[in-house]
């Protein structure tokens, strides 16, 4: 996909693997639209951040009713980014925080991809990307409800691939290992090696910018 002119719409855009990504779009020429609860510090014509909690259909709705009112039902590509984790022994998870990570890593991309797949269907075009996890290919100690999301998103990516690639539109799971990011001074967590974010992005756009005609459907990197 050439990405200059194109309508991209990243979740999660307030800050590492999103932040990185909305730039990498912005560079590539794309118009961007950023879904985060924070405000997203990109300040660019070709940029617009839309307050929304991935959590919150709703929420989910308006900012798409946005973006597809301002762009006659278009979106080109979506990066279902979001999302957050823990690592706790099973009898620690409290049930609300069960809920909260189902929900922004798996239902979110869920909500947001019922959003976009309609037009994308009636243009045979367009490109939806899931930003999965290595924890979504094998179990990690802790990670019983981080790995449940990812690996579901796993699942998720290959069966919405198989379902729309007869419309023109591709769908990419990737799969990273730990990125230098915000996300472990809250998970519990310290890894030995890194990604750093800015790689990570250029990796996606790199993915999205192979021919129309080239399905990346899965793709799992790790630090060296």
């Amino acid at each position: 996909m050439e990405l200059a002119g194109k309508i991209a719409v990243v979740t999660g855009s307030s800050s590492g693997i999103g932040l990185s990504l909305v730039r990498a779009l912005l560079d590539a020429g794309a118009v961007v639209y950023g879904l985060s609860r924070s405000a997203t510090p990109v300040d660019q014509p070709r940029f617009r951040w839309l307050k929304a909690d991935v959590t919150i259909e709703q929420e989910i709705g308006q900012a798409f009713d946005i973006v597809l009112g301002q762009h006659g039902g278009r979106v080109d590509l979506l990066v279902n980014n979001a999302g957050f984790g823990f690592f706790r022994d099973i009898e620690m998870i409290e049930t609300a925080d069960w809920r909260r990570l189902i929900d922004t890593n798996l239902t979110a991309a869920f909500l947001c991809t019922k959003q976009v797949v309609p037009s994308m269907k009636a243009k045979h075009h367009g490109m939806i990307v899931n930003v999965g996890s290595v924890a979504g290919k094998r179990g990690i100690k802790g990670g019983t409800a981080y790995c449940a999301s990812k690996f579901a998103i796993n699942g998720f990516s290959e069966s919405l691939m198989e379902e729309l690639r007869e419309f023109g539109i591709r769908v990419a799971c990737i799969n990273p290992g730990s990125v230098m990011t915000g996300f472990f001074d809250r998970a519990g967590i310290q890894p030995k090696k890194y990604l750093q974010p800015d790689d990570l992005a250029r990796l996606i756009v790199a993915l999205v910018e192979l021919p129309d005609g080239m399905l990346p459907d899965e793709l799992t990197v790790r630090p060296l």
